[in-house]
């Protein structure tokens, strides 16, 4: 053999590293040197792959790398009694390699990468990952950037992430990776997602900064990645180009974990029992007193153990169900458990502030995203409503766009067409690849099970239909009579109605039939449609409009829109909640005065769906869905610090006087001929007045407001309306 063992497999490694040939390949430009040769493993080849060109800050290059030339191989390697024959061989296959590197054989492309720790403002360094193109693809650079930010955790900072390598360098783009502050090996206290919006603004401006980029950098990010997207493209860096959020909210605490009003309380616990295990050393022994370090393990098994005892109780069966579980019943909500909230104690200071204020708007960046924008969510996703919310505030700038989904927040179903490159192409590239021809709103309606498009959201062309409540448990367009008598039902805190599908997170999520749940149960007043002669197609945002009362100061009010099959099953559309001491203002609570009456809004958020022929159209009521709420106790008192609960008894009314109702947003594109006749009877009649003088006075932020009272749409429900009624009295289409 003209070499020894030894030699060949360190100048194997040599052309691995310098050609990025894979083990057999290297070996077979050697084999002609070789009268024979042992088989070698080729363990440490897979690391060369890592770093296949001399990169000085690659911390996971091999520390056997050649540098330069083959006399470093036999320096580091100690191999100097080679005979001169040897030595001169060795020449000639070392010019090979480097004739071999200027033609890459080896095709396959594999980004340059390294770790770093990224200082923030305020010198807090977070754990990074840069993963650069292949040059012999895309050239020497700079590259534009493409940056996403998890709590999740991007491996071990000598490692390939948990995921693999990024898709984004073949693509050439750099990557950039990040764990968010206090997770994994970055620095800092995790204070769920309370700095990432400085944090994401810093780390985009030192991407920009850095000479392998062009200073063009996107943004991209699902579900919390999302919203660390949203969160810093709220702060406007200035090297900022165009984002791309999946599953994503811009207002993360008042449309997420508080929705209206009542604490999205099972998703919301668990996703942050779940992140426990991924909290940073630098945040534990920052929020743990020093004298308990030794205790993190135990408060740690604690969490875990709660996790999986709520995990096993998600069902609507004895005894899987929530009710039968002792942390989704524990009282109070606050401080429910010790180890819990030393090990992530943001959580309970999340539940301090139950009021909309300075606090939770601090995540509110809607209103200041300037930059182009993919917004991409899934209707039965748990982020669906937060993600219309996003693209309607900022659908005014031509540079947005929506798509939306089947789907749920971990199966989104099949995107209707190519989206991700070709919009960081043209924003970051400056390629046209006919993204901007795309509709600006893509969307899927379910019922029908087909895409469609439209130029805003909602799409143009659509009236209201109103289904009224009625005694008997009926649902129809007649509009309520004088003398219908109210409907009265019991809630107990102890057995509330449980949650089955619906828009959730790790709650099951979907279209679930919600017989199970209704069956045997008196709290839950259901109203139901005749057969519908046609489909009824709806798109846009559903409200119910609710006259209640209630012989407690406080209660919720929850509504579930149902799609009853011809077989019977009651498939859930959407469901919501309304707390009544937020029925007019999230920042600031009013109490009910018992027995008094008052008209509340139940906004189920925006759908695109069709109610087929020959099905009909339910609406249960009551005044709980746990765990996905957590439950009023009807007490009035500290939301989240209460142990005691009262047994409310609520009433919907719906009588002329005090009517209660459903508003469809539909497509029709034949819009009703006779103005003022707001309920569509054919006559503009004392119903019509009433409509409009229930909602006089208020605009869109308000409880009160009813769109289809907004005849002028102006926004605002005023004299001028209440005038054209008065105009149209007594006639007929």
């Amino acid at each position: 053999m003209l070499f020894n063992t030894t030699f060949f497999r360190h100048l194997t490694e040599c052309m691995c590293a310098y050609v990025d040939l894979t083990y057999d390949d290297a070996a077979n430009v050697l084999d002609p040197l070789l009268g024979g040769r042992e088989r070698l493993g080729n363990t440490f080849i897979a690391q060369c792959r890592c770093a296949p060109l001399i990169v000085k800050r690659c911390e996971v290059r091999p520390k056997n790398y050649c540098e330069g030339s083959l006399k470093n191989v036999y320096a580091t390697k100690g191999i100097t009694n080679l005979s001169m024959r040897q030595k001169i061989l060795a020449c000639l296959v070392f010019l090979s390699l480097v004739y071999i590197t200027s033609i890459r054989i080896k095709t396959e492309e594999t980004p340059i990468w390294w770790q770093e720790y990224v200082v923030m403002r305020d010198g807090v360094c977070l754990n990074t990952k840069i993963f650069l193109p292949d040059p012999y693809v895309w050239g020497s650079g700079p590259y534009p950037a493409i940056v996403t930010r998890t709590p999740y955790g991007i491996g071990e900072p000598d490692a390939i992430p948990n995921g693999g390598l990024p898709e984004e360098p073949p693509h050439g783009y750099a990557c950039v990776m990040q764990d968010m502050r206090g997770r994994f090996f970055s620095e800092g206290v995790d204070r769920m997602f309370y700095d990432e919006g400085k944090d994401g603004y810093d780390t985009i401006e030192w991407v920009a900064s850095q000479p392998w980029c062009n200073g063009k950098v996107g943004l991209y990010g699902v579900s919390a990645g999302g919203i660390s997207t949203y969160l810093a493209a709220g702060e406007r860096p200035p090297h900022l180009v165009a984002a791309y959020a999946i599953v994503a909210s811009a207002n993360l605490y008042n449309d997420l974990i508080f929705d209206g009003g009542a604490f999205r309380m099972a998703d919301t616990m668990m996703w942050v029992l779940g992140r426990i295990e991924g909290l940073s050393e630098a945040h534990l022994r920052t929020v743990v007193p020093q004298p308990q370090w030794e205790s993190i393990p135990k408060y740690q098994t604690d969490c875990h153990d709660i996790l999986a005892n709520m995990g096993n109780h998600k069902d609507v069966n004895y005894p899987y169900r929530p009710v039968d579980s002792e942390w989704y019943m524990h009282l109070p909500l606050k401080g429910f458990n010790n180890s819990f909230s030393i090990l992530q104690p943001w959580l309970d200071e999340i539940l301090s502030h139950p009021n909309e204020d300075e606090f939770r708007n601090h995540l509110s960046v809607i209103d200041k995203i300037e930059v182009p924008m993919i917004h991409v969510g899934g209707w039965y996703d748990f982020l669906a409503g937060s993600t219309i919310d996003a693209f309607v505030k900022l659908q005014q700038m031509e540079n947005q766009r929506l798509i939306m989904m089947p789907g749920t927040h971990s199966d989104l179903g099949q995107y209707p067409y190519a989206s991700f490159y070709r919009w960081f192409d043209y924003w970051l590239k400056g390629i046209d690849t006919g993204i901007m021809n795309e509709p600006r709103v893509t969307y899927y309606c379910l019922g029908t099970d087909e895409w469609k498009t439209a130029g805003e959201w909602i799409p143009e062309g659509g009236n209201y239909v109103q289904g009224y409540l009625h005694s008997n448990g009926l649902l129809n367009t007649d509009p309520c009579a004088s003398e219908e008598a109210p409907d009265t039902y019991v809630y107990n805190p102890i057995n509330p109605v449980l949650t089955h599908g619906g828009r959730n997170l790790i709650l099951p999520s979907g279209a679930f039939d919600q017989r199970p749940v209704e069956e045997g149960r008196t709290d839950i007043l259901i109203y139901r449609s005749g057969m519908l002669k046609e489909n009824l197609e709806t798109t846009g945002a559903i409200k119910i409009v609710l006259s209640v009362s209630s012989n407690c100061t406080d209660t919720d009010f929850t509504a579930k829109l149902i799609d009853v099959y011809p077989n019977g099953s009651g498939i859930l559309v959407l469901d919501n909640i309304i707390r009544a001491r937020y029925r007019g203002s999230a920042q600031e609570p009013v109490f009910m005065q018992p027995s008094e009456i008052y008209q509340i809004t139940i906004d189920l958020g925006d759908i695109a769906y069709v109610f087929e022929a020959g099905h009909r159209v339910q609406l249960d009521i009551s005044s709980s869905n746990f765990p996905k709420y957590d439950r009023n106790l009807n007490t009035g008192g500290t939301l989240y610090n209460e142990t005691e609960f009262n047994i409310a008894e609520n009433v919907i009314y719906h009588d002329s006087a005090h009517p209660s109702y459903v508003l469809f947003p539909t497509l029709s594109h034949e819009p009703n001929p006779l103005l003022g006749d707001l309920d569509n009877n054919g006559v503009v009649d004392i119903t019509d007045v009433f409509i409009v003088a229930n909602a006089f006075g208020s605009t869109p932020e308000h409880s009160r407001w009813n769109p289809i009272a907004d005849l002028n749409n102006d926004d605002a429900i005023n004299i001028r309306d209440l005038y054209v009624v008065a105009h149209e009295y007594g006639k007929t289409a």
